[in-house]
């Protein structure tokens, strides 16, 4: 049993019992860590404010090889994100972004760039001005840390380059069960591909490149809102074989 600290982010959390919990949290270090907390619901427990969901905080943990749960020892809180917590709409979306991980993110296996992508996003979360954009680009950003980016350019089935003259006036194809968009030549190789304008491919394009600071400078249509939550959905739904509870509660809620 070794001794491990680590930045951590919360995203999820269970009761077990009277008085603890088992804490999720996704590390730079250590992927998807599970941990039990025990005590943390006694009043007289020293993590019972620091460790709730989307809480930013470095994590000592006593690490064993193959066990489900580790031991917490330690949870120092650096971040609590009090400005996102305090609008209803932004600490939902927060919790969908946390639950998205919880769904895909390997435990045990480290990705930096997952935590960068999950910290910096709760950062900027409390400036976007359209939050159902950003979600948008977190998603896609996300897909592609994890390995699972659909294919935007080029045909998934033939590798032509999809866009000008490739791309109908009708819009472009973009096939879930193979993984991204399907030139006119093979767009019927998937009946349950369905369409979305190049102007919101090009748009998806932007939103997997762009830094958080320059969100808020692009402008997007209700059909793009519409087919990008559409695509993405669908796709995230496919590869984590789940609903999102939090997914669904916006949907019915928010949007």
């Amino acid at each position: 049993m070794a001794a491990q600290k680590t930045q951590a982010i919360v995203i999820r959390t269970f009761p077990l019992k009277e008085f603890h919990k088992i804490i999720t949290f996704y590390t730079p270090d250590f992927g998807k860590v599970k941990a039990v907390a025990y005590g943390v619901k006694s009043p007289k427990s020293k993590l019972g404010g620091s460790l709730e969901l989307l809480n930013h905080g470095t994590l000592l943990f006593q690490h064993r090889e193959n066990r489900e749960l580790q031991n917490i020892t330690d949870f120092n809180l650096i971040d609590g994100f009090d400005v996102v917590r305090s609008d209803f709409t932004r600490i939902t979306y927060g919790c969908y972004f946390a639950e998205l991980v919880e769904s895909i993110a390997s435990e045990g296996v480290a990705n930096p760039e997952i935590f960068d992508l999950l910290r910096t996003t709760y950062q900027f979360l409390p400036h976007a001005d359209d939050v159902p954009l950003l979600a948008r680009g977190f998603e896609i950003k996300f897909l592609d840390c994890a390995g699972y980016a659909p294919e935007l350019s080029r045909c998934v089935h033939c590798g032509s380059d999809v866009q000008g003259a490739t791309a109908n006036r009708f819009g472009i194809a973009f096939s879930i069960r193979y993984g991204g968009v399907l030139c006119v030549d093979c767009k019927n190789r998937d009946g349950a591909a369905f369409t979305i304008t190049p102007g919101s491919c090009e748009l998806l394009k932007m939103l997997r490149k762009s830094e958080w600071e320059r969100f808020n400078r692009i402008r997007a249509s209700t059909r793009n809102h519409q087919e990008l939550k559409r695509g993405l959905g669908s796709f995230i739904e496919y590869h984590t074989e789940r609903t999102l509870k939090s997914l669904r509660f916006i949907e019915n809620v928010l949007d």
